[in-house]
């Protein structure tokens, strides 16, 4: 068990210590400068209703997105999870997660992402008003998630994404990290350390980025020479998350959950975000939750969160989990989330 313990904490200390490194690295005149920004894009309705600020306590398949180090520290022993989005001017997330525990190995599960852009209208500089042509762009993430118990107090986890961007015939395709560690102390304070997205540098690629054209001054009748357009590489956006919840029992079937978290973004603003959900039973679940974006916040679209859950137990040990979120959002409808889960 000691040697347990001294792993973990080296493990915790390791994933601090980079993350330190991360936030002191940043860089305001990089702000806008990522690409991939559909690995930004939340997941799960539970922790979207508390504003984002679950780190510290979010368990299951819903870990993968927010936290790996929190998928081995789900009841279950294994979950099946799908969600909708509804994001912002007509488009749409889907989300599924399979995962299963596998005794002291710990817990592994897979998860994809597909951001759908509905149809698109073909305009060109020579066509502004549109060539009869209809684009859909496909943005896919795949995960492969590993997490595990290290002591009574500590989890571990790790993500790994591989990332596909296609439009016309042009595509990118990338990969990027997950590490988190969740720790409960003896208090019952529970303490989230995610550092999201780390990878290589990604570039477009593809036959739509060369033209052939006919070079001037040249003399009539000479052959057109065929041009390749090189594209800017871009960097994926990668955050260190530092997250803090505390529940607090209110009698035997009632217990609310205070949760705070700070995001440092390597090229957008930092964002703080407050939640608290209450829960009857734990089948009953009341959510709501507020971020922020400190001195940008004027630039900030983003608004207060609300949600609701139900947990309901068959007698076989199946549990069925129903959860809802919505999120305000400056110049458009607001975000939803629904999310069905399933539990064995």
């Amino acid at each position: 068990m000691a040697n347990k313990r001294l792993v973990a904490v080296a493990l915790a200390l390791t994933l601090v210590g980079t993350c330190t490194s991360v936030v002191l690295a940043g860089n305001k005149d990089k702000k806008g400068s990522a690409g991939a920004l559909e690995l930004l894009i939340p997941v799960g309705s539970r922790i979207a209703g508390m504003g984002g600020a679950g780190g510290a306590i979010v368990n299951g398949n819903e870990a993968m997105f927010w936290n790996p180090a929190g998928l081995d520290a789900s009841p279950a022993s294994a979950e099946v999870t799908f969600s909708h989005l509804n994001w912002i001017f007509d488009t749409s997330v889907e989300w599924f997660a399979v995962s299963a525990k596998f005794g002291r190995i710990g817990s592994i599960g897979i998860s994809g992402k597909i951001f759908d852009f509905g149809d698109i209208h073909e305009t060109t500089e020579f066509e502004t008003e549109g060539t009869g042509r209809v684009i859909s762009p496909t943005f896919i993430t795949l995960g492969l998630t590993y997490s595990r118990q290290m002591t009574d107090r500590i989890y571990f986890g790790l993500n790994a994404k591989l990332i596909s961007e296609s439009f016309l015939r042009m595509s990118s395709n990338g990969v990027a990290f997950d590490f988190g560690v969740q720790y409960i102390s003896q208090a019952g304070l529970r303490m989230g350390l995610a550092l999201n997205n780390l990878g290589p540098m990604m570039k477009y690629q593809g036959p739509d980025l060369q033209r052939t054209v006919q070079l001037p001054h040249t003399e009539a009748g000479a052959e057109p020479l065929d041009l390749r357009i090189e594209a800017q590489s871009y960097e994926l956006p990668s955050n260190f998350e530092i997250s803090l919840a505390y529940p607090l029992k209110l009698g035997a079937a009632q217990q609310v959950t205070g949760l705070f978290s700070y995001r440092n973004h390597n090229a957008s603003s930092d964002e703080w975000q407050g939640g608290v959900e209450y829960a009857f039973n734990d089948m009953l679940f009341v959510r709501g939750g507020y971020g922020w974006a400190g001195e940008d916040q004027a630039n900030y679209i983003f608004g207060f969160s609300a949600g609701a859950g139900l947990k309901y137990r068959l007698p076989g040990g199946t549990t069925f989990v129903i959860d809802y979120a919505y999120r305000d959002v400056k110049w458009t409808d607001g975000n939803q989330w629904l999310t069905l889960s399933v539990q064995f």
